[in-house]
């Protein structure tokens, strides 16, 4: 299981001294993801005066990149990805837009504030955890829609899609190490008439 933001984006705002800080924290899936977001945060705001950044990627959290734009060393790349880690995320990506103010905040000064503004962006994105899961395809009748959907929830999965037709077809994330019981529960639950395919494993979000 590993942990990303809820949000596809969230902003925060901050000002110290004058100068504005606009965070921006959204989940990415990969470093070609991140990247595009780092370049359409700073395509939107082309006269800000810089805008560092940094993701951290891997179901360890064990890829990173952060970068200060043009400030002093460690005081703006650094901090951002700091606070990725402290929340324990992963495949979350942070960038943080600043406007000048006129009055210098040193180094220290710089570290806390871009760490304060992504810390808001990331709480305002939320938390949501991920976990190894095992597609299945549930095809069931109308009557025992609500007793499919039961086992679903009840044994931590979630739901991706439910189509409708002339019966129900329920697309659900399963847990990996639950997938024993879903199938068991599943048949108890319908009488044996649901029927549930197996399809690819990976990461999925879980409540």
């Amino acid at each position: 299981m590993y942990f990303s933001v809820g949000a596809i984006e969230s902003k925060a705002e901050i000002s110290v001294k004058h100068s504005k800080f606009l965070a921006f924290c959204s989940r990415v899936e990969n470093e070609e993801q991140a990247e595009t977001f780092v370049k359409s945060i700073k395509k939107r705001y082309t006269d800000a005066t810089h805008a560092p950044y940094a993701y951290l990627l891997g179901e360890r959290a064990d890829k990173s990149r952060a970068s200060d734009d043009g400030e002093p060393s460690g005081t703006s790349g650094v901090p951002i990805l700091e606070s990725i880690k402290k929340a324990g995320l992963t495949y979350t990506a942070v960038v943080v837009v600043r406007y000048f103010g006129g009055i210098k905040l040193g180094t220290g000064g710089l570290a806390r504030a871009y760490g304060d503004a992504a810390t808001e962006a990331i709480r305002l994105a939320g938390k949501v955890s991920f976990e190894k899961c095992v597609l299945f395809r549930v095809l069931c009748d109308y009557s025992d829609l609500a007793s499919a959907t039961n086992q679903v929830f009840s044994f931590g999965g979630s739901v991706q899609t439910t189509e409708y037709g002339d019966a129900v077809t329920i697309i659900a994330a399963i847990p990996s190490d639950r997938k024993a019981g879903f199938l068991s529960g599943l048949a108890d639950a319908t009488s044996g008439k649901a029927i549930a395919e197996e399809g690819l494993e990976g990461y999925f979000e879980v409540k």
